[in-house]
């Protein structure tokens, strides 16, 4: 049983898991002194500012997606509380790239102890958690929200749809003091390796190293489009020549044609010029090492 003065956050409508509330009970069980909260949809920004403003916890949970994660970690910038995701979203990106692919994983970090002090993006003054892209998935993410239709049948639907119209976007990445335009089908500013399907598009990076990485992939026709999706299950974009790499701890990125945008899984409004750096703030989170998550 752990013994810090935790606070447990959840989401009831995150993911689609009937047996939540066995799930919650089992992981109250291993807590100690612990305090339970759920969202509602209403302001819970506000309150869980006040929350953590109010008490003196040594630890948060939060069983939900990447949305919920990103509300508590923003109240807990400044602090040095720790925090532990639980994986309850459908897809789950940051607790992907930190290995945690289950309430269990989850479980088997706190008691293992094993936690990095996890930079923090900002996106155009917002906090971002694992990564931000421009183009293809975003589009697919869009037309998935716009759509009737509901499921990964759907999303398989709209990425079929999407693939057949795709056309490289123009950037223009500021980076150091230079200028360098860029066409791509996607662009991706990530702190992460990975999506929360498990897809990885930022082999060998590290949450915790200071910087993060812009990708742009830019395939064309059947045989780079199998090449891409080779790389990305092998873990390996490296001799491809259509995927180009940086790293930096900041960077301003001008979307002229204002290629559908989002951040950590959600799509934000598309804006022509969005800056990234790292926040002076790191956040002390849980992760599974073994699961090769970073």
């Amino acid at each position: 049983m752990i013994k810090q003065h935790a606070l447990f956050i959840y989401n009831p409508f995150s993911g689609d898991m009937p047996d939540k509330d066995d799930i919650i009970a089992s992981i109250c069980d291993h807590l100690g002194n612990y305090e339970l909260w759920k969202t509602t949809g209403e302001k819970d920004g506000e309150k869980i500012k006040k929350l953590v403003k109010d008490g003196d916890y040594d630890l948060i949970l939060v069983g939900g997606g990447d949305g919920t994660i990103k509300m508590v970690a923003e109240a807990l910038e400044g602090k040095k509380i720790k925090l532990l995701p639980i994986p309850f979203g459908s897809a789950n990106g940051l607790a992907t790239c930190l290995g945690l692919k289950t309430w269990e994983d989850s479980l088997e970090s706190l008691d293992k102890g094993s936690t990095i002090d996890m930079d923090l993006m900002d996106v155009n003054g917002q906090v971002s958690l694992h990564l931000s892209d421009f183009g293809l998935n975003a589009g697919m993410i869009k037309k998935f929200e716009d759509g009737d239709e509901r499921g990964m049948v759907a999303y398989f639907k709209n990425s079929l749809s999407s693939l057949r119209d795709i056309k490289p976007y123009p950037f223009k990445i500021i980076l150091r003091g230079k200028e360098e335009n860029v066409e791509a089908k996607m662009l991706i500013v990530a702190n992460g390796s990975k999506y929360g399907t498990g897809a990885t598009i930022n082999p060998g990076s590290k949450m915790d190293d200071g910087i993060f990485e812009i990708i742009a992939l830019n395939p064309n026709g059947l045989q780079e489009w199998l090449e891409l999706t080779y790389g990305v299950m092998r873990e390996d974009l490296s001799g491809l020549d259509f995927v180009r790499r940086w790293s930096a701890d900041r960077v301003s990125i001008e979307n002229s044609a204002e290629a559908p945008f989002h951040v950590d899984g959600e799509i934000v409004e598309v804006k022509n010029k969005v800056s990234f750096q790292l926040r002076d703030h790191k956040i002390k989170m849980y992760w599974h090492p073994e699961n090769h998550g970073l």
